[in-house]
């Protein structure tokens, strides 16, 4: 969305001009055929030029957008780190961590809801791919660290201090455990419900905030 301004601060908000709009559809047309090919005939044997070919565009363009092949993959989650660091330093006052992230893996739930069919058809190609699982695995990395940084001031700590790290990592570790349980019901036919996985999501984060809990205690001392 582009913003003029008529005069100072007096915005006005006008809509993606075309350019910008045919860019948007190109990218995204790129993504969703891309993850179809991947899907169908293997991420592996899958080349930008069978890429390129499906979006009727050239390879080059296909390269412009995304200049590495697994960066069409994670294009559909895209927005997600940015959008959990927003919640965390926004969170307001009274607010912790762990209930920023909850909030926000609500309304990643919402991002996902709205296309339901192309997050499912990217879940199917990580899991199949042992590099994307590792560049997955990486970007969840990235997520601890954002979470450390927050409980790190929740626990009034440096965020070099290795307890807010360690909770940070118990969370992660608790997604792992979901995505894997999840991973092995689709496996055998049976896909999880999204209650069923809030449901779980709720007993992680509880046991997690009871550890938190128990640290903000001994920091405070008897």
């Amino acid at each position: 969305m582009q913003i003029q301004w008529k005069s100072p601060g007096v915005p006005i908000v006008s809509e993606p001009g075309l350019r910008a709009r045919k860019k948007a559809k190109t990218r995204a047309t790129i993504v969703r055929v891309a993850l179809d090919l991947f899907a169908e005939q293997g991420y592996s044997q899958t080349t930008i030029a069978q890429v390129a070919e499906a979006a009727d565009v050239s390879p080059r363009t296909v390269s412009t957008y995304f200049p590495a092949k697994e960066d069409i993959v994670f294009d559909v989650s895209s927005g997600s780190k940015e959008r959990l660091v927003e919640a965390i330093q926004r969170r307001p006052e009274g607010q912790d961590t762990m209930a920023a992230l909850k909030e926000w893996l609500l309304e990643e739930r919402q991002v996902l809801d709205h296309d339901r069919d192309l997050h499912a058809c990217q879940r199917l190609v990580i899991d199949r791919e042992e590099s994307l699982l590792q560049h997955e695995q990486a970007l969840f990395r990235e997520f601890e660290l954002v979470l450390a940084e927050g409980l790190a001031q929740d626990l009034d700590l440096p965020p070099s201090d290795p307890k807010p790290r360690m909770a940070a990592a118990a969370a992660m570790a608790a997604f792992d455990l979901i995505h894997d349980e999840g991973h092995a019901e689709r496996h055998e036919g049976q896909i999880p419900t999204i209650e069923e996985q809030l449901d779980l999501l709720d007993q992680a984060l509880a046991f997690i905030n009871g550890g938190v809990s128990a640290l903000r205690q001994g920091r405070k001392g008897p």
